[in-house]
């Protein structure tokens, strides 16, 4: 994959550990970093839960190796921010552990409406 291939600019967040005033977690994200990314997806699925049909779209972005990206994530407390998109990341790792790529799994969650920190 050359630097071309890189072709979107997205931003991954985390969730703050910062507590509101009168001490229950505030929720709010922040910004680890803007990068260049493929985004690729790899499945989708979808099903009837209580009457009403629900999909899934899961996909992999694959950004160039920063040591701020790992170790691995945590499950629901990272996120890719790409436009108005939304991508939960599942799972991370270090493609090929030649320190080049980082390949993130992630399950498409919607349109993001409120702002970034």
């Amino acid at each position: 994959m050359g630097a071309g291939d890189l072709n979107r600019r997205v931003t991954i967040q985390r969730k703050s550990d910062g507590d509101g005033a009168f001490g229950q977690a505030t929720g709010d994200w922040v910004n680890i970093a803007a990068v260049s990314a493929n985004i690729r997806p790899i499945g989708g699925r979808e099903k009837l839960r209580a009457m009403a049909y629900e999909s899934t779209l899961t996909h992999t972005v694959k950004v160039r190796y920063r040591t701020d990206l790992l170790p691995a994530i945590e499950a629901d407390g990272w996120r890719i921010l790409y436009g108005s998109r939304v991508f939960d990341i599942t799972a991370s790792m270090d493609l090929d552990d030649a320190r080049r790529y980082i390949v993130f799994e992630c399950i498409e969650t919607g349109v993001e409406h409120g702002s970034a920190s």
